[in-house]
């Protein structure tokens, strides 16, 4: 069992210990990796030394290896797995689109044995003896039809890209405007956000200091050049 395997298995536990139901319950990718199996819960446990490892297994997993789990739009799926195959892949990219919905898929999950098990279902109480049921009442024309719980969520959009900045953070340069950046082509500042190595909060490049744990940022340690 690899780290994608223990990745996938622990969310699997993560799901089932949330709420009781379904493993392919909805959820989206903001889900996964804020709440479900966030690096600074899992990391000790699942062994990952640094961010970097936790990063490149969960956008494996969201990419759609082994078909541990499904998400929703194809061509944010695609824009994960050009990614990994890049030289230098971005692997916090899954952060612009935590809105995206996501699920596990139940028979690749348990096909590969990092299913858990599940809480014994509990005893139901005894069946009260049959009464005469009063005339139901028909219900009104206007009445909304009932949502089956098997039925698909809507699509979602994708949401919109981060706006390219137009001039660097640190230098005030002009950048080009008709290609991505991702350093300053004049001091080599970092223009992407990037992740706290503490907790995993995304941080613009000219933030010192991460909003969710106060540590000292990236960008601050290495003089204005996160990466």
């Amino acid at each position: 069992m690899d780290a994608l395997d223990r990745l996938c298995q622990r969310l699997a536990e993560a799901v089932l210990r949330n709420s009781p139901g379904p493993l392919d319950r909805p959820l989206t990718i903001a889900d996964i990796y804020q709440h479900l199996v966030p690096y600074r819960l899992v990391r000790a446990e699942l062994g990952f030394s640094e961010l970097k490892e936790y990063e490149h297994s969960l956008l494996r997993l969201l990419a759609g290896e082994r078909e541990y789990v499904q998400v929703d739009l194809e061509q944010v799926v695609e824009e994960f797995r050009r990614e990994l195959r890049s030289p230098n892949p971005i692997l916090g990219m899954y952060r612009d689109y935590a809105a995206v919905g996501a699920a596990l898929n139940p028979k690749a999950v348990q096909a590969a044995g990092a299913s858990p098990q599940r809480a014994p279902a509990l005893t139901p109480a005894p069946t009260p003896a049959p009464t005469a049921a009063p005339a139901a009442t028909p219900a009104p024309a206007s009445a909304a039809p009932e949502v089956s719980r098997g039925s698909a969520a809507p699509a979602q959009p994708a949401p919109p890209p981060r706006r390219r900045p137009t001039a660097c953070w640190s230098c005030r340069e002009p950048l080009p405007a008709d290609r991505e950046v991702r350093f300053c082509p004049h001091c080599g500042g970092g223009q992407l956000p990037f992740p706290c190595s503490e907790c995993g909060t995304e941080l613009e490049p000219e933030w010192r200091f991460c909003i969710q744990c106060g540590d000292r940022s990236a960008a601050a340690a290495t003089g204005g050049n996160p990466a």
